[in-house]
């Protein structure tokens, strides 16, 4: 288990959602086929390709990993709309199952304060839209078998 906070991020930018946005965005996989070393390749595609602003939880044993990210709106980008996305998400592994719960979700853009998505959010749609484009980004990475240093040479 580890703790690893991104200096980046000051103290008072940790956002605390209010009473009542406890709404989740909720994503499975499930592969017909065992997942190579699934959680090691989860944590790497965590670190290397999120980049987490802050990992909350990495436990092996019980196959967990929990991070806060905040990322610009990849679908607004294009039209010139710069919106972030801040949320939290718990990976759950097995051999085969990945469970990835969004949670604490919240949009905003530069100099404005965050609104909470919930159930009647006009924007749920977008944001769950763009939380399954990252879901589906693992999943696929996932997928990938190891590379076998013998067979490339």
């Amino acid at each position: 288990m580890s703790d690893i906070e991104n200096d980046e991020i000051e103290k008072g930018d940790d956002l605390t959602p209010p009473p009542g946005s406890d709404y989740e965005v909720a994503f499975t996989h499930h592969s017909e086929t065992q997942l190579e070393r699934a959680f090691d390749k989860a944590l790497h595609w965590v670190k290397v390709g999120v980049r987490p602003d802050r990992i909350f939880l990495e436990d092996h044993s019980m196959g967990v990993i929990n991070f806060r990210k905040v990322m610009r709106d990849p679908i607004l980008i294009q039209a010139g709309v710069e919106r972030m996305i801040d949320f939290r998400c718990s990976l759950t592994l097995s051999d085969t199952d990945v469970d990835a719960v969004f949670s604490s979700v919240c949009y905003y853009e530069t100099g404005s304060e965050p609104t909470y998505i919930n159930a009647y959010d006009p924007e749920l749609s977008s944001i769950k839209e763009v939380l399954n484009m990252v879901g589906n980004n693992l999943f696929a990475y996932l997928q990938k078998p190891l590379l076998n240093r013998e067979t490339e040479e």
